[in-house]
């Protein structure tokens, strides 16, 4: 009985465990880019040549250090939060029958979790039109976790990333 129970639990618990962090990471996100009002212009610094072309762009290392870290903070905050998250299953899904599966009254489980948020920036730049380039700042997130559930513990790895600036960098047509 027991080995049909706990691969139930377990697929349950790490679903329930992604989510969780994945939706802290974009809480973060969201969090951490509201409070600092993350613009373009806050993370990159364009340079014009005398004509007013770009003639280059710099990232500013220290702010994208700074929002590395606050991302990384909050979204382990943010799980650590909450001591114990709570999850059911439907009793019928223990029963390894597919008409049952997913009916009948929920069996509670509680669950713990413990994380380590990796993230990490990359620039991108993409042919836009003719001597236009679109420049996307990109932010990574890596999560690294374990869960213990009735006993049983488990690592869990969850990636996401999201856009912490672009914008379209237009040069001079060409005759």
């Amino acid at each position: 009985c027991v080995y049909t129970i706990h691969p139930v639990i377990m697929n349950v618990a790490v679903s329930n465990a992604e989510t969780i962090l994945l939706n802290s990471a974009n809480e973060a996100v969201l969090k951490i880019f509201e409070d600092e009002e993350i613009t373009y212009d806050k993370i990159v610094r364009l340079s014009n040549n005398e004509d007013g072309y770009i003639k280059g762009l710099e990232i500013d290392v220290y702010r994208i250090n700074q929002l590395k870290s606050l991302i990384s903070n909050k979204t382990s905050d943010l799980v650590a939060e909450s001591e114990q998250y709570n999850f059911g299953i439907p009793i019928g899904s223990f029963f390894g029958n597919d008409f049952a599966n997913g009916f009948g009254p929920l069996v509670p489980f509680k669950m713990q979790m413990t994380t380590t948020a990796f993230v990490d920036c990359r620039n991108d730049f993409k042919s836009a039109g003719i001597n236009q380039v679109l420049h996307i700042v990109m932010i990574n997130i890596k999560i690294n976790g374990s869960f213990v559930v009735m006993g049983y513990n488990k690592p869990i790895t969850v990636s996401t990333s999201a856009i912490a600036a672009q914008t379209v960098i237009v040069g001079k047509t060409p005759d």
